[in-house]
């Protein structure tokens, strides 16, 4: 079974067993995990067993894609995913691209190369961009700069006349390198026809660019202006390609590739980002309008040595400071936080000198048979409140449901006395 190559889908904690992937499967899957840096998969006798992260890994000549939890359609919870993506500005596809999902094998890997090649086609045929670059050389006549220090130094081997630096209008410099690079990697990735048929075009399209491989160090030179401004979104997927990749320089292709992202991260971001963008449509605690969000602030120390920061710090119209701790992780039984969860929020409740009238510990709960609890400890109020994730997405209209994520937290963050 793990002679043909193949896209393998798992779910977050998901199990992969060892036979789906052969034994020099397994090896290139745990060093493109340990490439990212990110602790993405456990290591079990007879399999591996997914982690919190999502996203792709390519090992050899398999594809393991990890997608979320939440819905159960495998489109969905790609849509799902590229909707916290979008939304976080993380990654610029759109959730509507779900749409050839199917056609592309149901790979997160071809939807990302897909929406790579298409937009990359758009830009080369609407703005192709050629720009004045510098270039020193002898020639055998004076153009543009004499270069008198290099005459003078004796150093240079004379093979023309004249030192010269001039500027060339040319389509040749590193941003278009870097394009070119990159739709070359991703044409020896693709097993889609359509896609293979776009990046081959985009390759013809730069055809006066030098092909010449490309670092993540050097992407990170390229400087954008109002003219080219337009690029960046296309330069950040060829950053986060060049980035999460090892590459065969020799042979010019990918030896392996990983691009994964902490769901328990995105899922904090996303509702920070949310609450946010949408403070006027918000109300916490007994229905008070919010005002403010600050989030990873610094509310204190602990013991005078350890500084303490909260995911988000919410402020009322009135004033009043609600911590906000979310927990992408399942609620112990009977909707009880577990323990660790707890020692945590009464060390930032009693870190710094604010009063907060209400800390909230905020988990991902479908299905509405968890409506929420409170603790109490002295002049601290622990409220313990279930958000359902699934709303985030609508697989209808292939978009973040605006009105239902509102109502949702509206919900889970009032909390009464």
């Amino acid at each position: 079974m793990s002679g043909e190559p193949k896209t393998i889908t798992l779910r977050e904690y998901g199990e992969l067993p060892y036979a789906w992937v052969g034994e020099r499967g397994v090896r290139l899957l745990e060093r493109a995990s340990n490439a990212t840096g990110a602790h993405v998969f456990d290591f079990h006798l007879y399999h591996a067993r997914a982690r919190q992260y999502v996203g792709v890994v390519k090992a050899g000549r398999h594809t393991v894609q990890i997608l979320p939890k939440v819905h159960e359609q495998e489109r969905d919870s790609l849509g799902y995913l590229l909707s916290l993506l979008h939304y976080t500005r993380k990654l610029k596809i759109h959730p509507g691209d779900v749409t050839g999902f199917d056609k592309l094998g149901g790979s997160f890997l071809e939807v990302w190369i897909r929406h790579f090649a298409t937009e990359l086609n758009h830009l080369l045929r609407t703005q192709y961009k050629q720009r004045y670059v510098e270039i020193e050389e002898r020639s055998s006549f004076l153009r543009g700069k004499l270069l008198t220090e290099r005459e003078l130094d004796g150093k240079a081997t004379i093979h023309a006349r004249y030192a010269c630096r001039y500027e060339i209008f040319t389509p040749d410099h590193l941003l278009n390198r870097t394009l070119k690079f990159c739709n070359y990697l991703l044409l020896a990735q693709t097993r889609s026809p359509v896609s293979r048929r776009v990046l081959r075009e985009n390759d013809i399209l730069l055809a006066d660019v030098t092909y010449k491989p490309v670092r993540p160090e050097e992407v990170d030179r390229i400087t954008l202006d109002r003219l080219n401004r337009s690029y960046e979104p296309i330069l950040d997927l060829c950053r986060l390609l060049l980035a999460n990749a090892t590459l065969d320089l020799r042979a010019g292709r990918i030896s392996q590739l990983a691009i994964v992202f902490d769901m328990d991260k995105l899922f904090e971001e996303f509702v920070a980002e949310f609450l946010r963008r949408n403070v006027e449509e918000i109300t916490v605690g007994e229905g008070s309008k919010l005002q403010s969000v600050a989030a990873k602030k610094h509310i204190g120390r602990l013991f005078g040595k350890l500084s303490m920061e909260a995911d988000l710090v919410l402020t009322d119209v009135a004033g009043r400071k609600i911590l906000l701790d979310t927990k992408n992780k399942i609620l112990s039984h009977y909707g009880t936080p577990v323990r660790e969860d707890l020692y945590q929020m009464y060390a930032y409740g009693t870190a710094g000198q604010d009063a907060y009238a209400g800390i909230i510990l905020l988990y991902p709960t479908t299905g509405s048979y968890f409506s929420g609890s409170s603790l109490r400890h002295g002049t601290l109020r622990l409220h313990t409140r279930g958000f359902d994730p699934t709303i985030i997405y609508d697989p209808a209209s292939k978009r973040v449901d605006r009105d239902a994520v509102v109502e949702g937290l509206n919900e889970a963050l009032s909390f009464a006395g």
